[in-house]
């Protein structure tokens, strides 16, 4: 039996309504997920100059690290760091060689010693801001994406200026519109120090 022609005009504009119905809410998802699904994002800047040097969406839980010489003890001092869902930086392990001048010598904190270094734990101490003072006499070095880049501080910073890291939430948009930025140049480890 053939179908009436007022009932193909019916499922015609039916369509068309699911169409237009699909799309709508397609836009409508796509202006959300740009303009109010939050995204965190790492910046690194030369407070001096206000340059931005490191601009990259990273995900709760990314880690980094920072490296100095000590001064007195020409020992290394790492801090670890993670990203967390709070959009802040936490502190939350310290790597030292030796007790004395400038470093730790009591804490609360899971102290453990582990390959010549004492190692101290649990720290999970939120920093909206760190800030990183590149003295070259420390070779200062960051450890970004889990030890995996090793970027020699002394190549982008005068001796004693400082370095600005921090954790944002921002809108998705807002991200896409500031741009991404990495002008670190160095050799990659292949290697994760955790």
């Amino acid at each position: 039996m053939p179908l009436c022609p007022s009932s193909s005009l019916g499922m015609k504009k039916m369509r068309k309504r699911l169409w237009g119905s699909l799309i709508f809410s397609s836009v409508i998802l796509i202006c959300y997920f740009l303009f109010f699904y939050p995204v965190l994002v790492l910046n690194i800047k030369n407070y001096k100059t206000g340059r931005v040097l490191y601009r990259q969406e990273v995900s709760v839980g990314y880690s980094f690290a920072t490296y100095i010489r000590h001064s007195v003890h020409l020992t290394p001092v790492y801090e670890y760091y993670k990203v967390n869902d709070d959009g802040m930086l936490h502190v939350v392990e310290t790597r030292l060689q030796d007790l004395g001048w400038g470093v730790p010598s009591t804490c609360k904190q899971e102290v453990r010693f582990e390959n010549g270094f004492m190692v101290i734990r649990g720290l999970n101490i939120p920093l909206s801001l760190l800030p990183f003072r590149v003295s070259y006499v420390a070779a200062p070095r960051l450890l970004l994406d889990g030890g995996h880049r090793d970027i020699n501080l002394k190549n982008y910073f005068n001796d004693m200026e400082r370095m600005d890291i921090s954790a944002e939430k921002m809108s998705y948009f807002e991200y896409l519109t500031r741009g991404e930025s990495d002008v670190f140049q160095e050799k990659r480890t292949g290697e994760s120090y955790s």
